[in-house]
């Protein structure tokens, strides 16, 4: 006969403890990755390659200075450990970038939004297959919560046009999920190369695209202010968290971001979101507060071979 496990005993304890902070970090996470509309709103003439690029650089540049810190000042270290889990992550996490900006070109920001609200499904069917990390009857109900609320939203506004955008919105969802397992299945190493990765081939792939890399130096600041905060930081944070959240909860909690992008336009930019965003909006946020609520009070059951 297996012996149940022990909740009251220490290392449950500390696991509570650290998958409540792992759920505090990706919530943070999704805080900052929220502010994008803010800084774009701000960039004056340069384009959207020009943003993907120079925030990429700003990217990099965290992702290397925080290496730097962990390592005291050791940057071979860390690089060489970089391993296939880490290269294929980044190269997901890239491919999601640039399926974001293809899909807006080419369909609706409200039919972007609707196919990014899949993540969560998705990442929940892959985290089951390839993890066995079984998906709980509270997260389902956040999950089911956040996709009507979407689907308030954006409702209005979806239509059948653009067919390669939705396709690319759909890779773009795709790439994120399988970017979040694969932080799951490496959470016992060092993800962290995985960020610059995705920076790297963001850079690389943008500066085919562009034929003056001449902006002003307001435009600069800010698309590396975006690289440094925006991706940067929360890209550590969402490493960190993921090696104690589970993936479909992590595309979860991330999901503050599709509500709280257009409350700071409203607030800092006058611009009225409309009432069917604020009411689809407040759907979100009570799936993923109760999801949050719940990552407060217990962790995931331990996963019995």
């Amino acid at each position: 006969m297996r012996a149940q496990p022990n909740y009251s005993s220490p290392n449950t304890s500390s696991t509570r403890l650290l998958y409540r902070n792992g759920a505090i970090m990706v919530i943070m996470c999704g805080l900052l990755w929220s502010t994008a509309g803010i800084g774009v709103r701000y960039i004056d003439s340069a384009t959207g390659w020009h943003i993907v690029f120079f925030r990429s650089v700003g990217l990099v540049i965290t992702i290397l200075m925080v290496m730097a810190w962990r390592s005291k000042g050791d940057l071979i270290t860390p690089l060489k450990r970089t391993n296939k889990l880490s290269i294929l992550a980044g190269l997901f996490m890239g491919a999601s970038f640039f399926g974001n900006i293809f899909a807006l070109i080419h369909t609706s920001v409200a039919n972007v939004t609707f196919l990014l609200s899949s993540a969560p499904f998705i990442a929940a069917l892959l985290g089951w297959i390839i993890l066995g990390e079984r998906v709980k009857k509270r997260t389902w109900a956040a999950i089911a919560l956040t996709s009507v609320g979407v689907s308030v939203m954006v409702g209005n506004a979806l239509s059948g046009d653009g067919i390669i955008g939705m396709g690319f919105a759909l890779m773009m969802a795709v790439c994120y999920a399988a970017f979040t397992v694969i932080m799951r299945r490496g959470k016992s190493g060092d993800m962290l190369p995985a960020a610059l990765i995705a920076g790297i081939f963001s850079m690389l792939v943008a500066s085919y695209a562009i034929d003056d890399f001449t902006i002003s130096w307001v435009d600069l600041a800010i698309c590396l202010a975006l690289g440094f905060f925006q991706m940067g930081l929360a890209m550590v944070l969402f490493i960190a968290g993921s090696k104690h959240v589970p993936a479909a909860e992590l595309t979860l909690l991330t999901m503050l971001e599709v509500i709280l992008s257009p409350i700071w336009v409203w607030f800092l930019f006058n611009e009225h979101p409309g009432y069917w965003t604020l009411i689809g909006g407040s759907i979100i946020m009570l799936g993923v507060l109760i999801q949050a609520i719940g990552a407060s009070r217990g962790q995931p059951k331990p996963q019995i071979a």
